[in-house]
This record gives structure tokens, sequence and C-alpha cells, in this order.
């Protein structure tokens, strides 16, 4: 009894200090923007008007972002927060169907700045990852396909949905820890097998045995 109520105790002083971590210390910013492929039309970008070449170049860019040395230079460049490139679709993960060529770049990070500044960083990879990819085939001009944000950048932004899942989680991994310790905590000398007859010991406290009488000897016993 006392092992399990020392481990139930500490399971919940872990699980408390867990989640005042979560909540106060480890603050998680997030850093983002949408942009869309498009191209010159009339000394103005359309990016309602696009095209499959304006989609393939979304995701060359997505091909691109996901190579471990583009993240490398990234990192070089002192982009150090967590990065993501997604292409908008439809459908799901495992069968996606894309349609427009709209992507979002976005930043995770402890740190307010580093989350900004790997966002910008990747910001301008893109920009010159799109023009190499059309110089080196010979197009020039308004021919070429640019990109342009829709809407402002957000963030830096703290992000609370993703400390409720991280304290949910907590609280998740406590329960499961209290129920394994009672499981393997609780007296089992009181249990007996399935099927086995309940013996009842008899005490002999209190109980006079009677010796047997010893066998007489001697003439007298001979008649």
């Amino acid at each position: 009894m006392v092992i399990r109520c020392c481990g139930l105790a500490l399971i919940l002083l872990l699980a408390a200090c867990s989640a005042l971590w979560v909540r106060y210390w480890s603050p998680i910013y997030q850093s983002s923007v949408t942009v869309a492929f498009a191209t010159e039309t009339n000394d103005a970008k359309a990016s309602d008007t696009f095209t499959d070449n304006h989609i393939y170049m979304a995701l060359t860019i997505a091909h691109y972002f996901d190579n471990p040395a583009t993240i490398d230079e990234l990192r070089r460049r002192g982009g150090t927060a967590a990065f993501h490139y997604d292409v908008a679709h439809w459908g799901n993960e495992e069968l996606p169907v894309y349609g427009q060529p709209y992507a979002t770049l976005q930043a995770l990070s402890s740190d307010p700045k580093k989350s900004i500044d790997t966002l910008n960083q990747a910001l301008a990879m893109l920009t010159e990852k799109v023009k190499s990819l059309q110089t080196s085939v010979g197009a020039t001009g308004k021919l070429m396909i640019d990109w342009e944000p829709i809407g402002a950048v957000m963030g830096p932004q703290r992000q609370s949905l993703q400390r409720s899942r991280a304290t949910v989680a907590i609280g998740l991994i406590a329960l499961l820890a209290s129920a394994a310790t009672i499981s393997f905590t609780r007296d089992r000398s009181r249990e007996r097998p399935l099927g086995e007859p309940r013996t009842r010991k008899r005490t002999t406290t209190g109980i006079r045995t009677r010796q047997p009488k010893p066998a007489r000897t001697g003439a007298g016993s001979a008649r």
C-alpha cells in the first residue's frame, strides 16, 4: 500500500511539473505566409489566373525544400527554426489533388526571433530557386513565373493550441501510468487460482490430546 501511494504521488508530481513547464516555460512561436505562383499580366501579377506550369512550379519548390541539402543551407543562413513548406491540395495526405498554385511556408520555434528569421531566409531562398529554375532553361522577361504573398506575413504568434494538446497528452500519460501502478502494486496474497477449492485450516490451540497408556508388565498382569 505504501509503495502504491508513493508511486501515485510521484506520477502526479511529475505530471504537474510537466504541465507547468509546457504552459509557461516552453512557448511555441509560429511565423507563416501563404504564397501564390503567378505570371505578370499587364504590369501586374494575377494570382487568380494560372496554368499547369504554375502548379508544377509549386510542386517543384516542395521537392526543393524537402531536400536535406536545402535544409542544411537554410541552417547555414541562420534559419534554425523548424520549417515546413506545404502545397495546397484537396483530398487527403495519401491521395492529394493539386489544383491551385498556392503554398504555405511555416517556421516554428521557442524563440520568436528565430521563427521570423527562418521564414525570411526561406523566402529569400524561394526567390532564388524560382528564378534559377527558369533562367537555366532560357526563360526571360514577363514570361517568367514569380511568387507573391497572399496577405501579410503572420507572426511570430504564440501557439496556445499546441500547449493545450501537450497538456492533454500529459494528463493521459499520467492516467495510464497511475492505472499501471495500481495494477502492479495490488495485493495478490489474497488471490487464488480459479477452480481451486478453498481449504480451512484447523487450529489445535486449546485442544488437549490423550496420550496412550503404557502396557502393564510383570506377574500381576498374567492370570
